[in-house]
């Protein structure tokens, strides 16, 4: 069954332990940029991505990213040397380019107001999230989690799994928001109910809701979402 959003009628249930964020495309509109430089890097080599394959790309690390560019792209440098190019070029695009997605801005003021613990978790590193401070104002998190703070990062739920031990709430009681397929996979890996945010609203398997964006975004509706059985993966 593909998941949606809850009806307008469902009864609030227990506000949630903690909600919890991805960054990008999640938060920010920043995938298309990284998807931008993924073209970009690729074209410094002569070399392109199908629309199909620029997909596979959504989510990913740096350093993941850089593998697959050099087995689908041929790129002779090293992967580390792809990932830092990949990382400054989407950086660089930033300061005139960046934006929230709609309603995430509200959504994380809301759920501040309401004292709820929020947590970003995402597979960018320290430096990128600093440079999407510099350029939004994401405000404080209870909890931050990057790719720098883990071994494994998505679709591994170890990111999820550090960002629950560190708040010390049990997974099932918090509410994940993710975009793309490799994080709805490691938040339901990790034990979360997770909501999809997709403009395309094509939902991942394993994802208890899927909205467009985050203007639903409020307490309640968080609420009402808890009291929805978890999606079979």
């Amino acid at each position: 069954m593909t998941p949606s959003t809850p009806s307008s009628d469902h009864r609030p249930s227990a506000q949630p332990a903690a909600v919890l964020f991805d960054l990008d495309g999640t938060l920010v509109d920043s995938e298309r940029l990284w998807l931008d430089a993924i073209r970009a890097r690729l074209a410094l080599d002569g070399a392109a991505v199908s629309s199909a394959q620029l997909v596979e790309f959504e989510g990913l690390s740096s350093i993941e990213a850089a593998h697959a560019l050099i087995e689908v792209g041929g790129l002779s440098a090293r992967a580390a040397e792809v990932a830092a190019d990949l990382e400054a070029l989407t950086i660089d695009a930033f300061a005139d380019r960046l934006s929230w997605v709609s309603g995430a801005e509200e959504a994380l003021g809301h759920l501040r107001g309401e004292g709820i613990r929020i947590a970003l978790v995402t597979s960018s590193t320290h430096r990128w999230v600093d440079a999407v401070a510099e350029s939004l104002a994401l405000g404080a998190f209870d909890v931050v989690v990057t790719a720098d703070d883990v071994q494994h990062t998505k679709p591994d739920p170890e990111p999820y799994l550090q960002a629950f031990d560190l708040l010390g709430i049990d997974p099932g009681t918090c509410l994940v928001f993710e975009d793309s397929e490799v994080g709805v996979r490691a938040a339901v890996a990790a034990g979360s109910r997770v909501v999809q945010v997709r403009a395309d609203l094509r939902a991942t398997s394993g994802a208890t809701a899927c909205i467009p964006d985050l203007r639903p975004v409020t307490a309640a509706w968080v609420a009402s979402v808890m009291a929805l059985e978890p999606a079979l993966p």
